[in-house]
């Protein structure tokens, strides 16, 4: 009998170790996106953390260095010699080197102790402090900040300036209690989304406007369509205002980069089996310009390069004008880029691009079905999903999931007879559409970078899909440092136009993509208007006719009065 009281209580002892095995890692709801997301991210390296449980200073140190690893051009110095007798961590080492972190003695860290909120906090203002990020509030609103030591205050400030931390019930910063491993990795990510969405060291131009697109509804834009449109400023451009525009769109050498255009354009145009076409043009507005025209000398550069046509309208025909060159560049898909409010523009330079391919491996249309798709609100509704199964590049890069799906630039060629009598491609033209896809934020050029594809055999259900969308893009390029071009004072594109004080007004972007079974087609549009700096015209005479006035109408070729009157009471 005591031998099987002992046998159950073992099982029973082994039961109750594995559910604790088990629970030993549960988190709370409010943490599971942040956890989940660490996980995904990789910044939890191979530590065994116990989420409920206090974390350690040294685990804090290494996930807070993990994280800054995954923001573009981390600033974070190389420790050559180690500064402590109790750790010999290279993260510690690292953040101790950078002025990030402290030890409780010399040449003491206490690898081991656990983290206090203030401590947590500390650490994370230094690296606001230490990145340059400047966040503080005046006074604190929590009703134990006497509490808070002083050395950590500023700190405290910052992070809960940022939202980075919050308080605790009953509007208290608590900075003597304990910081759970859960508490400690929503921290280290609420940091990390703040310094990725920040950070635009080493982003490309495309991520970066890419940043800039909405979250609330479908969008497309064309990063080649806003770079042709700016080079064609740059190349009218001089000083500070051409070398911020060569900046913003990353092109060190305008004349190497505008031969490559031209190469680019003339292999685009060559091939019936993928069509790209790239189209410039640049317009002045006789009635509103006046006698502003652009220099010959820029006419003929941009022809030569980017096959820019110059066009001469006025307000009457400028609407019909304007859009039905961009309806026909874009093959009707983007009919319109100006308004009848609009036709009074002085001067504008306009990209089109259009593209229209085939998949190399096409869905069946009798493979696509109704299907549920989960949009970012969490409503679920039925859309048309394409669906094939196949051999596809595919690659996985920070928890981002990516297969490519090349267009169609080689066929055999076949005679009237329907024999192969040669092989067709597009020279120097290689296009894939990437689908990209994660639970979090990420920038799409950077992670294509760092991905490395292998073939996989994938069951791939796709939405088919079309977006019409326009945006204005004016702020986001001033946000890229386009300061001078935009200012009525500071712009100087005197190797475009025949005056000064001419400067950008506005960069409006349209675009258009339609993906079904047999391929894409898609086209954008980028406008750039520009204006004449006001006080470089004539003071005007004002002239309110707010008292009694006459009026006359007079037959002028037959020298006859035809109606005269006054207004001399106003009408309610």
């Amino acid at each position: 009998m005591k031998r099987i009281i002992s046998i159950l209580l073992a099982a029973l002892m082994l039961v109750s170790s594995t559910v604790f095995a088990e629970n030993k890692n549960e988190y709370s709801d409010w943490s599971a996106e942040h956890i989940k997301k660490a996980q995904s991210l990789g910044i939890l390296g191979d530590l065994d953390l116990v989420w409920k449980a206090d974390i350690t200073r040294e685990q804090f140190c290494v996930i807070v260095y993990n994280m800054l690893t995954k923001i573009p051009k981390r600033q974070l110095a190389v420790c050559e010699n180690n500064p402590f007798e109790d750790t010999n961590k290279k993260e510690v080492n690292d953040l101790y080197a950078s002025g990030v972190i402290n030890g409780k003695a010399d040449r003491i860290f206490a690898p081991n102790d656990t983290l206090t909120r203030e401590e947590a906090a500390t650490i994370l203002g230094r690296i606001a402090s230490y990145l340059y990020i400047y966040a503080f509030v005046t006074d604190f609103v929590f009703e134990d900040s006497k509490d808070i030591s002083d050395w950590a205050k500023e700190s405290v400030q910052t992070v809960c300036n940022l939202k980075v931390m919050n308080g605790v019930g009953d509007n208290k910063f608590d900075p003597k209690g304990k910081y759970t491993a859960e508490q400690a990795v929503t921290t280290i990510i609420r940091m990390y989304d703040y310094l990725f969405k920040i950070s635009v060291v080493d982003v490309s131009f495309a991520d970066r406007l890419n940043r800039s697109m909405p979250d609330s509804e479908n969008y497309m834009f064309s990063p080649l369509s806003v770079k042709m449109a700016l080079l064609l400023a740059a190349n009218g451009a001089k000083g500070a205002t051409q070398e911020e525009i060569l900046k913003a769109v990353e092109v060190n050498d305008l004349n190497g980069y505008n031969n490559k255009v031209k190469k680019m354009i003339s292999d685009y145009s060559k091939s019936d089996l993928l069509r790209l076409d790239v189209s410039n043009s640049a317009w002045i507005n006789m009635d509103t310009a006046g006698d502003t025209r652009f220099l010959p000398e820029y006419e003929k550069q941009v022809a030569e390069f980017y096959g820019a046509t110059s066009e001469i309208t006025d307000n009457a025909n400028a609407v019909d004008d304007v859009n039905g060159w961009v309806n026909e560049k874009t093959n009707g898909k983007i009919p319109t880029i100006i308004s009848e409010r609009e036709a009074d523009f002085w001067a504008m330079l306009i990209n089109a691009v259009y593209f229209k391919a085939r998949w190399q491996n096409e869905f069946s249309k009798h493979a696509t079905i109704k299907d549920n798709f989960t949009s970012s609100d969490g409503s679920v509704s039925k859309t048309d999903f394409m669906k094939k199964n196949g051999w596809m590049p595919y690659s996985e890069v920070d928890g981002v999931k990516i297969v490519e799906l090349p267009y169609l630039t080689r066929q055999d060629k076949l005679s009237d007879d329907g024999h192969i009598i040669g092989i067709e491609t597009v020279d120097n033209v290689e296009v894939s559409m990437y689908l990209m896809m994660s639970d979090y934020d990420f920038d799409p050029i950077r992670t294509l970078d760092k991905a490395s594809s292998e073939s996989k055999y994938i069951s791939l259900s796709l939405p088919k899909f079309k977006i019409e969308y326009n945006t204005d893009l004016s702020e986001t390029l001033k946000n890229f440092g386009l300061s001078h071009a935009f200012s009525p004072y500071a712009a100087d594109f005197t190797d475009m136009f025949n005056r000064k004080g001419m400067f950008i007004s506005e960069v409006i972007h349209k675009t258009y993509i339609s993906v079904d079974e047999e391929g894409t087609e898609a086209a954008a549009v980028t406008k750039i208007g520009f204006k004449a700096t006001s006080a470089r015209q004539p003071e005007p005479m004002e002239l309110k006719f707010n008292k009694p006035f006459t009026f006359v109408i007079k037959d002028k070729a037959n020298d006859e009065i035809l109606f005269m009157g006054e207004y001399s009471h106003a009408e309610n």
